[in-house]
């Protein structure tokens, strides 16, 4: 382990890695070039000095290495030992440790994997601190938002010198003149995604469906797990035939329920506001929803007035039908269905 006599030592030895250090803007991160090394993230940055103070050789992105399944994988380091390093400050243990895995046993080579708190604990016993270094590197790197959109960034207004553009077009042309590269650019998952998301085609992971039977027209229909219990009709078609279907224009068993429940509610249909009526009827729904399996309110509505109404309506239908059946009493005023006047 290296070690600094004192503090001026330590800060000299700083500087002189410091030396050159340019940063970038992305659109991702911190990007910034160390030395030779274009690093992406502060964490890389950090673990670069840590390498560095430490006298170990490295190289960043040395290769990239393709895998049985069609996934190319670059690991960050590559250390003088043999060893790779890969720096994660989210880990995606469903995406990334297979991939990782793969490679160790394709290559019979060994990847470690450093995040923030691993880094933490590397550089204790050495003289930086982890958020000097952080730091360090945010207030050189400039990436959007950061006094870099706009009129502040450099390159803003310059546009490219036909000499420029000839020579990206020159190496452009190199690049494909190669089959490799050809072949690869030309069967590309991204490129295949972009050119899908452009048609209108659905791009990605899909989720695995589940194959369903309408309950109404009786075909098979596709959803996703967490809608296997909620879904019973194909499309909203279907759902609207099959409630209209299972009932009639009346129902003896549905009217006497909600004949019972008048009377057994009376005094509330009396007094009852028209912003509570979902309050007080909802046991009412439950109830027929649960032995009559119709969830329409209009539905069950129509079903117990004979006509199609308006759940204001039924309330007035209902306290018809309590007045008629009880009478008219010198504390409650009767309200006939053709009554418009607001309630309460």
């Amino acid at each position: 382990m290296k070690l600094d006599c004192n503090e001026n030592c330590f800060l000299e030895y700083n500087l002189s890695k410091s030396v050159g250090v340019r940063v970038t803007s992305t659109f991702y991160g911190y990007s910034g070039f160390y030395g030779e090394h274009c690093l992406r993230s502060s964490l890389e940055y950090i673990y670069a000095r840590y390498l560095d103070y430490m006298n170990i050789g490295w190289t960043y992105e040395h290769k990239t290495y393709s895998l049985s399944n069609g996934v190319r994988y670059k690991p960050d380091f590559l250390l003088e030992t043999g060893e790779y390093v890969e720096i994660k400050g989210a880990f995606n243990f469903q995406y990334d440790l297979p991939k990782v895995q793969l490679f160790e046993s394709e290559y019979n080579v060994k990847v470690s994997i450093l995040q923030e708190k691993d880094l933490r604990q590397l550089i204790k016993p050495t003289p930086f601190i982890f958020e000097h270094l952080k730091h360090e590197w945010k207030s050189l790197a400039k990436v959007r938002g950061m006094n870099s959109f706009g009129n502040k960034n450099p390159m803003y207004g310059v546009n490219q010198t036909q000499e420029t553009r000839a020579k990206i077009r020159a190496q452009a042309i190199a690049r494909f003149a190669d089959p490799e590269f050809k072949e690869k650019f030309l069967n590309s998952p991204k490129r295949k995604a972009y050119h899908q998301s452009r048609k209108g085609q659905k791009t990605g992971l899909i989720a695995p469906r589940y194959t369903l039977i309408c309950e109404f027209c009786q075909k098979n229909f596709e959803v996703i797990r967490h809608k296997v219990s909620q879904r019973r009709f194909c499309s909203k078609h279907c759902s609207v035939q099959a409630q209209h279907g299972k009932t009639s224009i009346t129902n003896p068993g549905i009217q006497a329920l909600a004949y019972t429940f008048a009377l057994d509610n009376s005094e509330k249909l009396y007094s009852l506001k028209l912003n509570k009526l979902k309050e007080v009827f909802q046991p009412l729904w439950d109830l027929i929803q649960e032995e009559y399996n119709i969830l329409d309110i209009r539905t069950i509505c129509q079903i117990v007035v004979g006509k199609p109404c308006s759940r204001k309506e039924f309330l007035y239908y209902l306290r018809s039908y309590v007045q008629n059946v009880r009478g008219a009493t010198g504390n409650i005023e009767p309200v006939e269905l053709e009554d418009k006047k607001p309630l309460g």
